[in-house]
C-alpha cells in the first residue's frame, strides 16, 4: 500500500506549515484532508485554521474523531456497496497495526529525504508556498487560450498593505495569508486556475463569461478574504482585517503581456485608493 511520494510530500509540508509533529496520525490526516474527497473533515481542519486553533492537540483530536466515523462506517455499509479501493486514505486511517508500522516507516523514509534535500523532482509547474500555477505552469494555459482563439476577461489581486503586514507581524503571517488567498481565488473561480505572477499578484484568466460575471466573483474572492479572522499562533491574537484588490482587464487581441501591465497599473491604483475593491 504504497502511495506516490507527490502526495506524501504535500501531506508532509501541510504538516510543517501548520507546525503539526509528522507523526503517523497526523500524516494519515494530512493526507485524507488534502484528497479533497472528505469535505467535513476539510471543513474542521479550515475552521480551526481561520480561529488559529490548529495545533497538534486539536489535529490529533480531528484526525481520531474522523478515523472513528471511518470505522463506524465501514461496520455499518454494506459490503457490496463499499468500493474496495487499493490504498484508499480510509483504510489508511483504520488500518491494522501492520499497516501503522509501514507509515512510520513512509514518514521516517520521506522526512529523511526532505532532511537531505532530495526530495525529488520539483514540480515546475506550481508556486511553492501557496500550490497554485506560477508563470511556468501559467503560460500553458495562455497558450491553450491562444490556439483556441477565445477571448478572456484577466484578472489581477493583490493582498492590501502586505508589506506592512509582513513588517508588523513577519513573513510567515504573510504567507500565510497568501496561502490563504490562493484557497480563496480556487473557491471563487472553480473552473479556472489561479496563478500566483509574482510576490503578491495571483491573477485568473476568465473564458466565456461576461464581464458582470467575472466581476461578481472578484468580489466573491475579496468578501472571503475579509471574512477570513487570522490569528497569530501561540498567542491567538488577532491581526484584524485582511483585505485584498483587483484589477479586470478585458483581452481586445491585445498582447498578453500588454494586458497584464494594464492590470497592474489598475491594480495599484485600486489599492492606493484604499484597497478592498476591484476596478473593472
Amino acid at each position: 500500500m504504497r502511495i506516490d511520494f507527490k502526495q506524501a510530500r504535500d501531506a508532509l509540508a501541510f504538516l510543517e506549515y501548520n507546525q503539526l509533529e509528522p507523526d503517523v496520525l497526523n500524516y494519515g490526516t494530512a493526507l485524507a484532508h488534502l484528497s479533497g474527497s472528505y469535505q467535513a473533515l476539510s471543513d474542521d481542519i479550515a475552521t480551526s485554521i481561520d480561529n488559529g486553533e490548529l495545533d497538534d492537540t486539536r489535529f490529533a483530536e480531528l484526525g481520531r474523531r474522523y478515523a472513528a466515523a471511518v470505522a463506524q462506517s465501514d461496520q455499518t455499509a454494506d459490503a457490496t456497496e463499499t468500493p474496495a479501493i487499493e490504498a484508499s486514505i480510509a483504510e489508511r486511517l483504520a488500518a491494522t497495526e501492520r499497516n501503522i508500522d509501514e507509515l512510520r516507516e513512509q514518514v521516517a523514509a520521506l522526512l529523511g529525504r526532505v532532511e537531505s534535500g532530495h526530495g525529488g523532482a520539483v514540480d515546475a509547474e506550481h508556486d511553492e508556498l501557496t500550490h497554485a500555477l506560477n508563470q511556468t505552469g501559467a503560460q500553458r494555459v495562455l497558450d491553450q487560450i491562444a490556439a483556441q482563439d477565445q477571448r478572456y476577461v484577466l484578472v489581477m489581486f493583490g493582498i492590501d498593505g502586505l508589506v506592512a503586514i509582513n513588517r508588523q507581524y513577519g513573513n510567515s503571517v504573510g504567507d500565510n495569508i497568501l496561502n490563504a488567498f490562493a484557497t480563496k481565488l480556487s473557491n471563487a473561480f472553480p473552473e479556472h486556475e489561479a496563478i500566483r505572477w509574482a510576490g503578491n499578484e495571483f491573477i485568473v484568466a476568465v473564458t466565456g463569461q461576461t464581464r458582470a460575471a467575472v466581476l461578481t466573483q472578484a468580489e466573491e474572492a475579496l468578501l472571503l478574504l475579509e471574512r477570513r479572522k487570522f490569528k497569530l499562533r501561540g498567542s491567538g491574537e488577532a491581526i484584524g482585517k485582511v483585505t485584498a484588490s483587483a484589477a479586470m482587464v478585458a483581452d481586445q487581441n491585445n498582447d498578453v503581456q500588454w494586458v497584464i501591465e494594464e492590470a497592474r497599473a489598475k491594480l495599484q491604483g485600486a489599492m492606493l485608493s484604499g484597497g478592498n475593491r476591484v476596478v473593472a
